[in-house]
């Protein structure tokens, strides 16, 4: 009896299996997941062309002189090419627009690149940085246009929190900020603007009423083609939905038309390879999961996204315990068919042919684990750096702005005096001592040395080592020798700080040092000269720690 029943078992799970495998074959979803497998195949020429194509716009202008507003323009539409497809150029361009229009008093125009600027930090998970940046806007100032890109970029930026803070407690406060900012935007955008279409649909969702927001996006799709990214958000937004209403076929459906039309239009910043994965791995096609999981992944890496790869190192562990689960359950069935081999005498040939095949299943199980593993090691090594990375950047901005503060209070308390002083010698028609003080060059050498005593402090407090990693740089008898103050720098070492600080240039250099570059190049070719490797000097300057 207990023979007949471990049989049974081994058929309901083989008969399952089999009804599974048929549920998923519809036609259309087969056909969609065929052509995004195609454009998977085809993603580094779809690049390619992206690339040429932003090579064209700057080539267009190559040689040109350009006046502030094409240079803004140029920069916006940059920006715009940039903006899902690459993280580095995309800030690049915006904090070139951001600098031109320090000339420029047009709050509109500069609250337009804020926005724009906090959009591509939001997206990266510099969420308290976003915040920060649109905390420097003020919406009352706004046209009513700007205002709703200020407000649509709020609601977004809690909506990226409420990701990162799911199963938390403060997913609900994040989600009632959202629904706050879309109501806002749904009472001053245009009823057939896509800011406010998407506010609408997703507000009435988050009240319950998922059917209406479907219909709202199933009349707008036709509208956008497949490549614009706001066809990905629309189609990726109506898979939420339906994900809601517990339709999985639909929400796969909508999925896939997404993730189709981020590869068709270079959008490296997406969310649906990731959510197809899981869909995946729940119906148990774990190597394709784990395919959309590395394509997501490889995406968000290409982009520069830290939020989309923490996001995908989430999910790399419920694969793999997927895998092992799957390891148990064969392990489990190859018992039960041995014990019936043993008594079944004439399906011996059969029931060891099966038992080889899961045993090589298993094996293959545990390569897929074991390659798993590794490319969780390196997101977890990749994320522990840029950790890192973030730390060193917050203890060299903290002593910075500290120190630089108080230089630059010290140096507006001198220039007030100093214009007091001047303003009682011309009151007092003191004309010589008034022009003895004018032609005194003593007030700019002590600002010099109170910005160099300001910068070797500073400096020294985040990279205490400094002077002892330079001189084991540096060949026998050519090491340097501060002296008896320790939180003082030399010429030559001021020139290595600010090349590990990031500032390569000689002309860049001279005028912070207030020296010539002729100067600067010579102590940057002495010091060469000097190092134990040449080659590499500056290179191995650059890598010092804080610590």
């Amino acid at each position: 009896m207990r023979i007949v029943t471990k049989i049974s078992i081994a058929a309901i799970f083989f008969f399952s299996t089999l009804e599974t495998m048929a549920g998923t074959n519809d036609q259309e979803i087969k056909a969609l997941y065929h052509t995004l497998d195609s454009l998977i195949g085809c993603q580094n020429s779809l690049i390619s062309k992206k690339q040429a194509k932003i090579k064209t716009i700057h080539d267009g202008v190559k040689g040109m002189k350009l006046t502030s507003e094409q240079e803004l323009a140029l920069n916006n539409r940059l920006y715009d090419e940039y903006m899902a497809f690459n993280f580095d150029s995309a800030y690049h361009y915006i904090k070139k627009n951001l600098e031109i229009q320090q000339s420029l008093n047009d709050a509109n125009l500069k609250a337009s690149s804020l926005i724009r600027m906090a959009h591509i930090v939001a997206v990266s998970g510099m969420f308290e940085k976003a915040g920060e940046i649109l905390g420097g806007i003020i919406p009352s100032q706004l046209k009513p246009e700007m205002k709703v890109e200020y407000y649509n970029q709020k609601a977004e930026l809690f909506l990226y929190r409420s990701e990162m803070a799911q199963y938390s407690p403060y997913f609900k406060e994040y989600i009632d900020s959202t629904q706050y900012y879309r109501q806002l935007i749904l009472q001053i955008a245009p009823k057939e603007s896509f800011e406010y279409i998407t506010n609408q649909a997703s507000y009435i969702s988050e009240r319950g009423n998922d059917d209406q927001a479907i219909s709202i996006f199933e009349n707008y799709l036709p509208s956008i083609q497949q490549g614009d990214r706001r066809y990905s958000i629309v189609t990726s937004t109506l898979a939420y939905f339906h994900s809601r209403k517990q339709q999985s076929d639909m929400q796969e459906k909508y999925l896939l038309l997404s993730a189709i039309s981020d590869l068709r239009g270079t959008i490296l910043e997406n969310n649906s390879f990731r959510e197809l994965s899981a869909i995946l791995m729940e119906r148990g096609d774990y190597s394709k999961a784990y395919s959309y999981l590395s394509q997501a992944s490889n995406d968000a890496q290409l982009y520069g996204s830290r939020l989309r790869s923490v996001q995908a190192a989430r999910l790399a562990p419920l694969i793999t315990k997927a895998y092992d689960e799957e390891r148990a359950h064969t392990q489990h069935l190859t018992n039960i068919l041995l014990f019936i081999i043993s008594l079944i005498a004439l399906l011996l040939i059969g029931s060891v042919i099966y038992t080889l095949s899961l045993m090589r299943k298993r094996r293959l199980a545990n390569e897929k684990i074991s390659r798993m593993n590794a490319e969780l090691s390196l997101h977890n090594e990749e994320i522990r750096v840029m950790n890192e990375q973030m730390k060193e950047a917050n203890r060299i901005k903290d002593e910075y702005i500290g120190r630089f503060l108080e230089l630059c209070s010290n140096l507006i308390h001198r220039g007030e005096e100093r214009l007091r002083k001047m303003n009682r010698l011309a009151r007092e028609r003191k004309l010589e001592e008034l022009y003895a003080e004018l032609k005194s060059n003593a007030p700019i050498n002590g600002g010099i040395r109170m910005f160099h005593q300001n910068f070797d402090t500073a400096f020294l407090n985040i990279y205490p080592n400094f002077v002892s990693e330079v001189n084991k740089m540096m060949t026998e008898g050519n090491g340097f020798d501060v002296g008896g103050d320790a939180n003082k720098l030399t010429t030559e070492l001021r020139v290595l700080a600010l090349i590990r600080l990031g500032i390569q240039d000689n002309q860049k250099i001279a005028d912070i040092l207030r020296s010539s570059i002729t100067t600067i190049y010579t102590y940057r070719s002495k010091l060469k000269s000097r190092a134990l490797n040449k080659d590499t000097f500056e290179d191995d300057i650059r890598r010092i720690a804080t610590y």
